[in-house]
């Protein structure tokens, strides 16, 4: 069976710094047609740091969920970057720490219900202190071993979909590698 929805017509509502809105009139497989609300948003690196045995987390307040929570280091891949290149850049942007090797291990969509957002994730073992300060006093860098970060996810205090992802991403890479 085909699941495919063909767009019909594309209408931009609103352009951003983070996010553009869109609404997409489609016709369904069964010929009917419905509307789409799409968030248009870049693509994201996200890192699994691994520095003395331990993941690097970092804990700052999120806005649109209006508490702090914690979370693996990501961030958005800039116009002319790559994700890998991001990837490095927002490590030592968030944590003043740097990747000596960088390896690429899967790409999820974060929510394809509604956005076009790309996560793709990233694990690193050799990590080192940066030449340079970080600048962002409103984020707190962390370093959590599996077990403490197991622990956190089941007592609801990391909730962050990509850093629970990240957890299993990190406890295979672990297992396999040592």
């Amino acid at each position: 069976m085909d699941y495919t929805e063909t767009t019909i017509k594309s209408e931009n509502i609103y352009e951003g710094k983070v996010i553009n809105l869109r609404v997409d009139s489609v016709e369904l497989p069964n010929r009917r047609y419905s509307k789409r609300e799409v968030v248009v948003h870049g693509d994201v690196a996200a890192i699994i740091a691994i520095r003395n045995n331990k993941i690097v987390l970092l804990k700052h307040f999120r806005k649109p969920a209006e508490e702090i929570l914690i979370e693996i280091p990501a961030g958005g891949v800039m116009k002319g970057e790559t994700p890998i290149d991001a990837a490095a850049r927002e490590l030592e942007e968030e944590t003043g720490l740097v990747a000596k090797n960088l390896n690429y291990l899967i790409m999820s969509y974060s929510s394809p219900g509604y956005t076009t957002e790309k996560i793709h994730f990233f694990i690193s073992d050799e990590i080192e202190i940066s030449e340079h300060e970080r600048d962002d006093e409103a984020i707190e860098v962390l370093e959590m071993s599996l077990d403490e970060i197991k622990e956190k996810i089941d007592n609801l205090e990391i909730k962050d979909a990509k850093t629970i992802m990240a957890y299993f991403l990190a406890k295979e890479y672990i297992d396999e590698n040592n």
